[in-house]
């Protein structure tokens, strides 16, 4: 794999992690917006709360949406990458698939880090 192909797949591996900080960030700033907005409106306008919360939350749940989606592309990724990876030994290999199943978005940058840019060429058999 190239170093382009190595960085790109870092911040690929890092993207889910981000799109989740920035889905909390939103969550709370429109939480605490909405419930703002409706507490300083006279009661006949407080109605609208729920359409007005309800609006904002469409961009949270495409942000979700996108996230869940890379989360599951780069988990099909990595496990056929241990799989197939030959410098892992069996017992490592099991181990890390239980680290992308169990910890998901944290164990992706980990590994990236540990198998894919640290990795050495394979030096050539000598015969």
């Amino acid at each position: 794999m190239s170093g382009t192909a190595k960085i790109v797949l870092g911040i690929i591996s890092i993207l889910p992690l981000c799109f989740l900080a920035i889905y909390f960030f939103f969550f709370i700033s429109f939480f605490f917006t909405s419930m703002g907005h409706g507490m300083q409106q006279p009661p006949e306008l407080n109605q609208a709360f729920p359409e007005n919360f309800m609006s904002n939350m469409v961009w949270l749940f495409l942000l979700i949406i996108l996230t869940a989606l890379l989360s599951l592309g780069l988990l099909i990724y990595y496990i056929v990458h241990v799989v197939n990876n030959n410098r892992i030994d069996s017992t490592e290999r099991i181990i890390w698939v239980l680290v992308f199943v169990l910890a998901g978005m944290v164990g992706f940058p980990v590994y990236w880090y540990m198998r894919i840019w640290k990795q050495r060429p394979v030096p050539p058999a000598q015969s």
